[in-house]
């Protein structure tokens, strides 16, 4: 499936932020693109299975590590794109802590000032 803009209900934020993406058969690492309180965009080597339930531990600069539960919605290959990962995939957050929440929806609302 293939990303569609126009379906965004939530701001974003753009990051270049690593990320460890952990499924039950693998483990890989990856960069965010961009992030929302409900999702994110990420470049990898590796796509997860869109079928499986992602554990993602994303590192802020400067900060504890985000831990969200996420099932993946979309995939592109990202070939034809600046960066030096093949794959770039969507996510939907199903799980993130309130306190995580809060911090992304002040990336967002900093950004876009």
């Amino acid at each position: 499936m293939v990303p569609n803009q126009d379906r965004r209900q939530f701001a974003r934020a753009e990051a270049k932020w690593s990320v460890t993406i952990i499924s039950p058969d693998s483990q890989t690492l990856g960069e965010i693109k961009s992030i929302s309180q409900v999702g994110a965009s990420i470049y990898c080597h590796k796509l997860p299975s869109t079928a499986q339930e992602l554990r993602l531990e994303i590192q802020p600069p400067n900060r504890q590590p985000i831990i969200v539960l996420a099932k993946p919605i979309w995939s592109v290959d990202a070939d034809a794109t600046e960066s030096s990962y093949r794959f770039m995939f969507g996510v939907q957050f199903e799980y993130i802590s309130e306190v995580d929440l809060q911090f992304l929806g002040d990336i967002v609302v900093k950004q876009s000032h």
